[in-house]
C-alpha cells in the first residue's frame, strides 16, 4: 500500500510538473508576442519598390516589422481621416499632408526624397512620341492619373499652364484632352495599362520605370516637367502607439540606409 501511494504521488507531482511547464511556454509565448514591434506604414503607390526593400532592411537591421499599405496619395489621406490606424504616411507631393497638418492628423514632417515626372511610351506603340506636344496626335491612346492623385495633378498643372502661356494652341490642347482614354486612382495603374498595351502612352514618375517593366516601355524627358518640384514629405501620425519605433524608421530614411536603398531606386534624394 505505501509502494501504490508512492507511486501515485510521483506521478501527480510529475503531471503537476508538466502542466506547470506548458502554462510557462505558454505565457512565455505570449510574453514574446506582446514585444513583437511592427509598423503600419501608408506610402504613395510610387514608393512601392523601394519602400518594400527598405522595410526589409529596416527589419533586419532594428527586429521591426513594417506593414505597407500602398495607394494613392489621396486615397490614403481619406483613410487617415476615417480613422484607419497607421503609424506614419509618406505622401508623393506636399499638399496632401499640409491638409492632415491643418487637421491636427499628423505631426511635423520632413521631405525625404523627389522625384520626375515623365511620359513612359508602350514599345508596340505605332505612335511616336517623342515630346510633349506628340501626346496630341491623332489616335493616340493616353492614360492619366486622376487629377485628386498627385502624378495626374502635376500633368493637368502643366497642360492648363502650356495653354495659359500660348505654348500650345488650342487645337493642341483640346487633342491632348481628347486622347486621355481614362484618368486612374493611382500611378501603378497607370504604368501598367501602358506596360499592357491597352494605352500607347502615360505620364508616371521616373521612378515607376525599372527593371520588371523597361522591356516593355520607353521613357521620354520632356522639358514641359523639367520646372516642377516633385517632393515626397513624410511624418508620424499623432493617433500611432508606436511613435518611438515610427521615429526609428524616419530616422533609418532619412539619415540611414534608407537614403542609400532611395538612391537606388532613381529617387533624388535631399
Amino acid at each position: 500500500m505505501i509502494k501504490k501511494s508512492k507511486l501515485i504521488t510521483a506521478l501527480v507531482v510529475s503531471v503537476t510538473v508538466a502542466i506547470s511547464m506548458i502554462g510557462c511556454s505558454k505565457e512565455s509565448k505570449n510574453i514574446t508576442n506582446n514585444n513583437d514591434k511592427k509598423l503600419m506604414v501608408f506610402a504613395a503607390a510610387s514608393l512601392t519598390e523601394s519602400f518594400n526593400d527598405i522595410g526589409k532592411a529596416f527589419k533586419e537591421d532594428k527586429k521591426i516589422d513594417v506593414v505597407f499599405n500602398f495607394a494613392g496619395s489621396q486615397a490614403l489621406v481619406q483613410s487617415i481621416n476615417q480613422g484607419s490606424p497607421a503609424d506614419i504616411f509618406a505622401s508623393a507631393n506636399t499638399s496632401y499632408m499640409e491638409q492632415l497638418k491643418k487637421s491636427n492628423k499628423v505631426e511635423d514632417s520632413k521631405v525625404f526624397a523627389e522625384n520626375k515626372i515623365v511620359i513612359c511610351v508602350s514599345k508596340t506603340s505605332k505612335i511616336s512620341v517623342n515630346n510633349f506636344k506628340d501626346l496630341s496626335k491623332a489616335g493616340l491612346k493616353l492614360v492619366i492619373g486622376d487629377k485628386t492623385v498627385p502624378v495626374g495633378s502635376y500633368f493637368y498643372n502643366v497642360l492648363e499652364e502650356q495653354k495659359q502661356k500660348n505654348l500650345i494652341d488650342a487645337n493642341t490642347y483640346d487633342a491632348i484632352k481628347s486622347n486621355i482614354k481614362s484618368n486612374e486612382l493611382n500611378v501603378k495603374d497607370v504604368l501598367a495599362k501602358v506596360v499592357l498595351g491597352e494605352a500607347d502612352a502615360g505620364v508616371v514618375y521616373k521612378t515607376d520605370i525599372n527593371e520588371a517593366n523597361k522591356d516593355k516601355v520607353d521613357i521620354v524627358e520632356t522639358s514641359e516637367f523639367n520646372n516642377l518640384i516633385v517632393q515626397y514629405p513624410i511624418s508620424k501620425l499623432k493617433t500611432s502607439k508606436n511613435k518611438e519605433e515610427a521615429e526609428e524608421f524616419i530616422t533609418y530614411l532619412t539619415e540611414g540606409k534608407g537614403k542609400d536603398i532611395l538612391k537606388k531606386h532613381g529617387f533624388d534624394i535631399q
